[in-house]
């Protein structure tokens, strides 16, 4: 039997985590919209993937206690005829929290193509509870910022990671900024300020041209990559995603980025600035 597990511990109380997944209008900021989740026993409720349209799940409450564990079973009707459980536990550590989620039974849903591996399942859970639920938990917002540009997406794509040419269009965050390392997927990036300080990340998602996802570890400090400390675990993980949609020659850039409470006002001020140096060295203006 296939069992996915993943741990994550948190510096929050017990009760916050309870109500992340129970209450649905927290589960739909961070988890999924579940309109019909009620905290009983054999309730049974539906759910769709975030887009709203891509995979119906069905659901059965089999069990939960207050503050430690809810227990319910998970299925794709549409796609399969398999069934499996998923379990979340809540345990105390000293003065943090634990989340234990387990889901058993992937391999019933074979029968649904490739889509439904259990690799697929093990990413997604990971990014969920260690990124979405981290997010949540520790008040990380979800910034996003869009742009048009009247170029071709390849052409913007050349600009943007071009290493001298990502230095023009990220001036209004700190002129003079760099980074050091390939786009490539897998590959470690370090993006350096002139005072040597800066923030390492992975590649997490690559389509050239398309789509390009930076997972952020730690700080750097004299170029050098420093150890994830007490502050920088409530961020590590965190995702920052470029798109690129060209329509007839007018390429729409959308921006995400997962950023803690006290670099909000700042990116608010400072990432549309630089998406307009971005539009302004794409189009030669």
């Amino acid at each position: 039997m296939a069992i996915i597990i993943v741990e994550a511990i948190f510096d929050t109380e017990k009760q916050k985590v309870w109500e992340a997944i129970t209450n649905p209008e927290v589960m739909k900021i961070w988890y999924f919209n579940m309109s019909n989740f009620n905290l009983s026993i054999g309730n049974e409720f539906s759910f769709y993937e975030t887009d709203g349209t891509t995979y119906l799940h069905q659901c059965k409450i089999l069990n939960f206690l207050e503050n430690k564990l809810l227990q319910h079973t998970w299925t794709h009707p549409e796609q399969s005829k398999g069934s499996s459980v998923l379990t979340w536990k809540i345990e105390e550590l000293e003065e943090k929290v634990k989340v234990i989620l387990t889901h058993e039974g992937i391999e019933t849903f074979a029968d649904a193509g490739p889509n439904f591996a259990v690799a697929n399942y093990e990413m997604g859970w990971n990014a969920l509870v260690k990124t979405s639920l981290r997010n949540y938990l520790y008040n990380i917002k979800k910034l996003t910022f869009e742009v048009k540009i009247e170029a071709s997406a390849d052409s913007i794509w050349n600009k943007m990671w071009d290493k001298k040419s990502y230095t023009e269009w990220t001036t209004p965050f700190c002129a003079g900024t760099y980074f050091t390392g390939e786009i490539v997927l897998g590959s470690r990036i370090h993006f350096i300020a002139p005072s040597f300080e800066g923030m390492y990340s992975d590649v997490f998602y690559l389509i050239p041209n398309k789509l390009l996802i930076f997972k952020h570890i730690g700080l750097l400090k004299d170029s050098k990559e420093l150890p994830i400390d007490a502050e920088t675990e409530k961020w590590t993980g965190s995702f920052e995603t470029y798109k690129l949609n060209e329509i007839d020659g007018l390429t729409t850039i959308t921006a995400e980025i997962d950023c803690v409470p006290e670099y909000i006002d700042y990116m608010n001020e400072k990432f549309p600035l630089a998406l307009q140096e971005l539009k302004k060295i794409s189009e030669n203006k």
